[in-house]
């Protein structure tokens, strides 16, 4: 009897921690699920995607074009078998691009926004990107040569006058860098006097300077010699023109409307042909 009333007692305790149990697991699978349920809750609802428009033409997106006119793009010559008088070493183009970076340096620390070829351009590259950004000053910097004789000098600039201002910014850089040189100068030229690719296939304000002879041994060396100043003439040059376009104040320089259309009008195959001059020049010397 005393056996049969033990093991009645050990079943209720087990029967007990059984029900403690199931009680307990009841308990947590509940628990879980209220935790689970809270966090979905608070989850974010995922956005909608959102659409920026944008303007388009036929279909096509176009982006903003930069605001370029005010920045300038300068086209160094890459005229590395054009030698200097003074030390055969040295070449037309390591002087040239040394010349622009120093102008781009002085444009910059005036809040200038700058471009510059690359060594390896072709001059039809250079107009291509220079037409393409639209700047508001395309300014080519070159040394002269005259050959053979060796003997000619001064500094001499070249614009296109059938495009507005082209003038007014080849005089602001001409004037001051013509004034830096020891040399009797050689003027303001416009297109007709010389075929130069850079000036004659240019849509915006362009130049380009002579800044002086390499191939004289005294002009070369000082163009050597004088780097820092010629950078600041040219740099100066440009400035003053940027503001008087600002201002309104540069020179309308162009023919009449009129005169343009009728220009317009007659680019015959006489203007191809002196066009296929310049690409001769271009794919040729630069020039």
């Amino acid at each position: 009897m005393a056996n049969q009333k033990r093991t009645m007692l050990q079943r209720a305790r087990w029967d007990r921690l059984i029900g403690a149990l199931v009680v307990l697991v009841i308990l947590i699978v509940l628990i879980v699920s209220g935790v689970k349920s809270c966090a979905k809750k608070k989850e974010p609802a995922e956005p909608a995607s959102t659409v920026i428009p944008t303007e388009t033409t036929e279909g096509t997106t176009e982006a903003a074009a930069a605001d370029n006119s005010k920045a300038i793009f300068l086209s160094p010559s890459t005229q590395e078998d054009h030698l200097y008088a003074c030390d055969e070493s040295i070449n037309e183009e390591t002087v040239m691009f040394e010349i622009a970076g120093k102008v781009r340096a002085l444009l910059e620390a005036d809040n200038y926004k700058v471009y510059v070829c690359n060594e390896d351009d072709s001059v039809k590259n250079k107009v291509l990107r220079g037409n393409e950004l639209g700047c508001g000053a395309y300014v080519a910097i070159h040394s002269n040569t005259a050959g053979e004789s060796g003997k000619s000098e001064g500094t001499e600039c070249y614009y296109n006058k059938e495009i507005k201002n082209s003038k007014a910014l080849a005089e602001n850089i001409y004037n001051r860098v013509a004034e830096l040189t020891p040399t009797e100068d050689r003027g303001l030229k416009d297109e007709e006097q010389r075929t130069l690719y850079e000036i004659l296939t240019n849509q915006y304000p362009c130049c380009l300077i002579e800044i002086d002879f390499h191939d004289n041994e005294e002009t070369s060396q000082w163009i050597l010699d004088n780097e820092d100043e010629i950078a600041k003439a040219i740099k100066d040059g440009i400035v003053a023109f940027l503001k008087n376009k600002e201002a309104g104040t540069a020179p309308d320089d162009t023919d009449s409307a009129a005169e343009e259309d009728s220009a317009a009008d007659a680019d015959s195959a006489a203007d191809e042909d002196s066009a296929a001059d310049a690409d001769s020049a271009a794919d040729g010397d630069e020039e």
